[in-house]
């Protein structure tokens, strides 16, 4: 079973040297690593040159992840397409997790595994914390495995596989998405549709996060416009009305998880994440 390892980038050069200097240590013997290189203007080609000769490097004008991972798609000679980030760093026996996954349960279509902080920032940095809270609670992660469909945890473009029949079958993502945030549940959502199942197992993709405040709105604010995206091709029409009833909903249920011990310590985070999602939502409706 051969993968091919997918990663779109654009100007982080000093974590992609992270990412794939863990993707070349790989225990598992047949795959290759493909950059797709959306328009950067640091060094990432020079040092993807310099640094990675045995990795295939794709150069396009900026156009967004989704269009560069159909790029990486286009070029890919494995079975087995699988997908991290620039800023993400997979353990050892990542690939090797994956792969057995497949050998379990030959009938899904996609394998994935979490996305988490290191040990040391979780525990000096609340927003790192929080993260790790909404994926365990919200997504339900956990160290047990899961089969299902568009409820079960894998599916992330930080951390899935997805086998290239599926991929070319759902026409790979859509490219009308044009952030890093929305494109990977709008795949998953059709691989789904059509009665496919995936298994999420319990791998950690290591995040190379800054997990400050700037970086924590930057984040929710794209997020926001890419839910404007994905409700628009699947949900009721978005409109800045709907927008600011969920922006009420979501401050209205507050007091309620107060009442939860997990939830209380991360409920400022959450006022702020709830209004930083409606920036990003009044924002992209406005366009």
């Amino acid at each position: 079973m051969k993968f091919s390892v997918v990663i779109p980038t654009y100007n982080r050069a000093a974590t992609l040297r992270q990412t794939l200097t863990a993707l070349m240590a790989q225990d598992y013997p047949d795959y290759e690593i493909i950059v797709v290189d959306d328009g950067s203007t640091d060094d990432t080609r020079a040092m993807i040159a310099r640094e990675f000769p045995q990795v295939r490097y794709i150069y396009q004008q900026n156009r967004g992840p989704a269009a560069a991972r159909n790029r990486g798609i286009a070029h890919a000679r494995g079975e087995i397409i699988a997908f991290t980030d620039d800023d993400c760093v997979p353990p050892r026996d990542w690939l090797a997790r994956l792969a057995d996954g497949y050998a379990r349960y030959p009938d899904v279509v996609g394998v994935g595994g979490y996305l988490e902080a290191p040990d040391e920032v979780l525990q000096r940095a609340p927003l790192a914390r929080y993260e790790r809270f909404i994926a365990r609670r919200v997504f339900r992660v956990s160290e047990r495995e899961y089969v299902g469909g568009f409820e079960c945890p894998a599916g992330g473009t930080n951390n899935i596989a997805y086998r290239r029949a599926i991929l070319e079958r759902v026409g790979g993502f859509d490219e009308a998405f044009p952030y890093a945030a929305g494109e990977d549940a709008d795949l998953k959502w059709r691989i789904c549709q059509l009665g496919a199942r995936l298994l999420y197992v319990p791998v950690k993709m290591t995040h190379l996060q800054t997990y400050t405040w700037e970086s924590f709105k930057r984040q929710a604010r794209v997020r926001g416009k890419g839910r404007v995206c994905f409700d628009d091709k699947h949900r009721a029409k978005p409109t800045r009305v709907r927008a600011v009833l969920r922006l009420l909903r979501r401050w209205l249920v507050l007091p309620r998880e107060w009442l939860d011990r997990e939830y209380r310590p991360f409920l400022a985070i959450r006022a702020r994440e709830a209004w930083y999602n409606f920036l990003g939502e009044w924002e992209e409706l406005g366009h």
